[in-house]
């Protein structure tokens, strides 16, 4: 049993990753879905990355590092776009994080103040292509984290996980999941159920 914390995306804590976080929890995970829009869901991106903007990167760092005290177990960190910042972020500065997904987003280890640490599982997964996150995005984390898995999905749309955009994929979405359940049950191998789904 893994415990998660889940970021979520520019457009809020959607119906759809709830939905992910409610099927992990019955897999045996506990997970942690911070709401960091203060229950703000946006229908647009734009509207919702100007709500971001708006809230600011100190006081998205601010909740994240609130969490990982209220709850030291937390030992995987999963990003999904504007929240791969909070999870990266938590994986590279907190001891106890054992791994960490990060779904259309990452950044340079160095803009975080802080190098990868090389006991951190990562897994990479991304839309192929994906405007959002392309190579030269992903090269400078992987030259810090040589051993991380990166999964590309052909031909699908950045938030293709999420039900609650217009990006998804269901397909694409139930790979990832498998992907993703099977990763939790080697980094954290205490008895998940990963055939749960």
């Amino acid at each position: 049993m893994a415990e998660v914390a889940l970021f979520h995306h520019a457009f809020g804590l959607t119906d759809g990753l709830r939905a992910l976080a409610e099927r992990l929890e019955a897999a045996g995970h506990i997970v942690h879905a911070p709401d960091m829009y203060g229950g703000h869901v946006f229908t647009r991106l734009d509207d919702g990355l100007r709500h971001a903007g708006t809230i600011g990167h100190d006081a998205i760092e601010d909740l994240a590092r609130r969490l990982a005290r209220q709850h030291p177990t937390i030992t995987v960190t999963i990003g999904c776009s504007l929240g791969a910042f909070p999870a990266q972020l938590l994986a590279q500065q907190r001891r106890h994080i054992r791994g960490c997904v990060l779904v259309g987003g990452c950044l340079a280890p160095r803009e975080l103040s802080s190098d990868w640490r090389h006991d951190v599982a990562l897994a990479i997964h991304v839309a192929e292509p994906d405007d959002w996150l392309t190579d030269s995005d992903i090269s400078p984390l992987l030259a810090r984290a040589p051993h991380a898995q990166v999964h590309r999905y052909q031909g699908k749309r950045h938030l293709f996980i999420d039900p609650s955009t217009g990006d998804y994929d269901a397909d694409a979405a139930d790979l990832f999941e498998d992907r993703l359940l099977q990763w939790l049950a080697e980094v954290d191998p205490t008895g998940a159920d990963t055939s749960s789904r």
